[in-house]
């Protein structure tokens, strides 16, 4: 069984979460939902103030007892709106605890002592009107966490389809392979691969001695970027074949879609998902040897998509 960490609070947005659980639940039939919620850090002179004082002592207990009570029911609470909205019951894990570093980093050390196959949260603006910008902890655990895939969610989502930024790199495989771990055979869901054909970019590890050498003008390399990247789909979409053959999913189920660049490529990935039947964009942390290229991408989609989910796969 899979696991996937959803930290939640009482806020509309963990509804959110909630709510995109219920509307995947069905595609992942093997993965066990674990809530989490971090209790808030109390007052470090009420702490030292309880060492001297039996009865300050008396009140930090009952206030660690408080939080403890509110946590689980809080967790109730989104617990018993899962199942009424019919997630079973025995893939629904409930935990709390007190926050000790701070809530992003206790909520990714929670995700790896439980070896969590991925972090599910809600992204926060700051206000209706910068929708460009997110939550804090959200960036933090995007930023400080190296190895557990995220997946960001904002707003409203019912589509359980799901679209695939790939540039035929080793994350676009890794990308791939883990949507393909999550997905049960035949789902009912729509798997697109998207990709932008790039310019004069660096997208596959192309080697251009030779046509420096030539002193080949502009004109030229950009002919061998083109046919350097259609041979690195077209290798790219031989794997996603076999993986999804592997997997007894019907290819039926796999569409590819690929267009020229002409204009910021996480906004063009953001086109196409507000055009299609989405619900959900995976993307790869980075690019072709760790550079820039899917990292800007997964940056701007952070940032811009609406009514989706985000999983950022490392």
């Amino acid at each position: 069984m899979k696991k996937i960490l959803i930290p939640v609070d009482g806020s509309i947005h963990s509804t959110d979460a909630m709510n995109y659980v219920v509307t995947v639940s069905p595609v992942l039939q093997e993965t066990i939902f674990s809530l989490f919620h971090v209790q808030p850090i109390l007052s470090d002179y009420i702490v030292e103030e309880a060492r001297k004082n039996p009865k300050a002592m008396e009140k930090l207990k009952q206030l660690y007892e408080d939080n403890e009570a509110r946590a689980k029911e809080l967790l109730d609470r989104h617990k018993d709106h899962l199942i009424r909205s019919g997630v079973p019951g025995e893939r629904i894990e409930a935990q709390t605890r007190r926050r000790k570093e701070g809530t992003s980093k206790d909520i990714i050390q929670q995700a790896l002592s439980g070896a969590a196959d991925g972090i599910l949260i809600a992204r926060r603006g700051l206000s209706k009107i910068q929708d460009t910008l997110i939550g804090s902890t959200t960036r933090s655990i995007i930023d400080h966490n190296a190895n557990i895939p995220v997946w960001v969610v904002d707003g409203e989502i019912s589509s359980r389809n799901i679209l695939v930024s790939v540039d035929g790199s080793t994350s676009s495989k890794k990308a791939l392979d883990y949507v393909l771990d999550l997905i049960t055979k035949n789902p009912d869901v729509e798997l697109t691969l998207f990709h932008v054909q790039p310019s004069l970019k660096d997208y596959c590890e192309i080697d251009f001695t030779e046509a420096q050498e030539a002193n080949e003008n502009q004109e030229d390399v950009a002919k061998i970027v083109e046919q350097a990247n259609r041979q690195c789909i077209e290798n790219f979409m031989q794997y996603a074949r076999q993986k999804i053959s592997e997997k007894g999913i019907d290819e039926d189920k796999l569409n590819f879609k690929t267009q020229s660049v002409r204009m910021n490529i996480g906004k063009a990935v953001i086109d196409e998902f507000r055009q299609g039947d989405y619900g959900t964009v995976v993307a790869g942390k980075r690019g072709i040897g760790n550079k820039f290229f899917m990292g800007s991408v997964s940056n701007y989609l952070i940032t811009h998509l609406e009514n989706g989910a985000l999983w950022i796969v490392p």
